[in-house]
């Protein structure tokens, strides 16, 4: 058995001899083609110029390459991930618009101040 890197997804494997001698080639991973391989997976803040961007490959981007390769922008991307934006989803805007009526009804009935009539203009 002999150990062997894969390029394509870094993971150690172990080929028997025998696959290796007889075709000189063994079945290596596919490249990853999900949309998660194109998502940042960092980024680094350099005391002077641009954010640098890391793939999920580990490779470095400035913010307009990351663009032109993956066709997303890895900053929005980041925010997203770690969930500094708040993203409302259909159904939580629904209830947002569902519940509001109702809160004014209750909140008019609550505070409703009467005045005290006195009879005089």
């Amino acid at each position: 058995m002999k150990k062997v890197v894969c390029k394509n997804c870094g993971s150690v494997n172990e080929v028997a001899d025998e696959a290796l001698k007889s075709s000189g080639d063994w079945m290596e991973c596919d490249i990853p083609l999900g949309f998660e391989w194109t998502l940042p997976a960092g980024k680094i803040m350099p005391i002077m110029g641009e954010p640098i961007y890391i793939t999920s490959q580990g490779e470095y981007r400035s913010r307009s390459a990351y663009l032109d390769e993956f066709g997303i922008d890895p900053e929005i991307a980041l925010n997203l991930m770690r969930s500094k934006v708040k993203v409302q989803t259909a159904s939580q805007i629904l209830t947002n618009l569902k519940m509001a009526p109702v809160g004014i009804k209750m909140m008019s009935s609550q505070t409703k101040v009467s005045t005290p009539v006195t009879g005089k203009l």
